[in-house]
């Protein structure tokens, strides 16, 4: 089978980011399918120009997956319509690439964001083959909620596109039950939908390891390190983590460690550098391949779902203080 999938922000485990299509993809290939690629030419944690690419689309070869890199306008991490704009160049460049790139039995389209499933269902269309939908967050909703997309309108117009998308597709994947509730509810089918969640390789990971070479690059070798690895975004709230650390500025032994970047990361470390915090490392993005490092050189681990994060390993933070948990404001 030759499948095509469009995902403007596909990352491989040598870039900071979710691989779980570049695992989709590479598992699907072992499986002797064909696996084809549109992505951006954008970094999206980073904003900047992926090397390599030029022209309207730039082929590559990564693996056993065959990339096709639509031209992307690099207005990613200025203002919510310099963003709109240039999901739109992608969702007009995959379109190209997707119908100049040869022959698919099945097209998937994945979001947020939405606008490339409108690539997606147009490729499916124009080569008449069947449309899969994958949602792994609920868009707009989310935009709705952090208060990104306000205009009445718009809100009238997505939530027509998101509705346009559901009754077109030939069947709807998801990453958690709560979006195949939500679905249901939405008067979808059960049969029509999937739910993949997502994965880990857990031969990545090593009990025995403490992360003391990271420990000591960071300089934080003696401390409880408290660590966030994801996006810095508007819908992640970090800023709930540096009032958290202000509260804590007293106590040496406890230090937060930010890993990723994003929209929001100079806001963010502007807003340690008011607090003078001194508790707080903003550590850039790390590559996939070398999470497990920060998670071995982490006590405990911050995660955006509202929930209370729990300790990644029980080893205590010096001194006679007791173990911490921190909760996480809803995102």
């Amino acid at each position: 089978m030759n499948i095509l999938l469009v995902h403007q922000n596909f990352v491989d485990p040598k870039h900071a980011g979710g691989t779980r299509h570049f695992e989709l993809m590479s598992s699907w290939a072992r499986q002797g399918h064909e696996a084809t690629m549109i992505t951006g030419t954008v970094d999206y944690l980073t904003g900047k120009k992926i090397e390599g690419t030029r022209g309207v689309v730039t082929e590559q070869q990564l693996d056993n997956i065959r990339v096709l890199r639509a031209y992307t306008l690099p207005a990613l991490h200025t203002s919510f319509n310099h963003r709109l704009v240039a999901f739109f160049s992608f969702m007009l460049s995959s379109v190209f690439a997707g119908l100049r790139s040869g022959p698919f039995d099945v097209v998937i389209g994945t979001s947020p964001p939405i606008f490339q499933l409108v690539s997606a269902w147009l490729i499916a269309v124009f080569k008449r083959k069947p449309f899969v939908l994958e949602v792994r967050d609920l868009w707009p909703d989310f935009a709705i909620d952090i208060g990104v997309l306000k205009s009445r309108m718009l809100i009238r117009l997505s939530r027509g596109l998101e509705s346009f998308m559901y009754a077109r597709a030939s069947h709807i994947v998801v990453n958690s039950p709560a979006f195949r509730d939500y679905l249901l509810a939405k008067g979808i089918a059960e049969p029509r939908i999937s739910v993949v969640p997502n994965g880990v390789d857990p031969d990545m990971f090593h009990p025995e390891s403490q992360g003391e070479t990271l420990r000591n690059d960071l300089g934080l070798a003696d401390k409880f390190i408290v660590t966030y690895a994801a996006a810095l975004g508007m819908a992640n709230d970090i800023s709930t983590i540096l009032r958290a650390a202000a509260r804590l500025r007293d106590d040496a032994s406890v230090h937060f460690l930010l890993v990723g970047d994003g929209k929001e990361a100079d806001n963010l470390r502007a807003e340690a550098k008011l607090l003078r915090l001194t508790n707080v490392t903003f550590a850039g993005p790390y590559p996939k391949d070398r999470m497990n490092e920060v998670l071995a050189a982490s006590d405990a681990c911050l995660a955006e779902a509202g929930q209370p994060a729990t300790a990644a390993k029980t080893r205590r933070p010096p001194g006679p203080q007791p173990e911490r948990q921190f909760r996480r404001s809803g995102a």
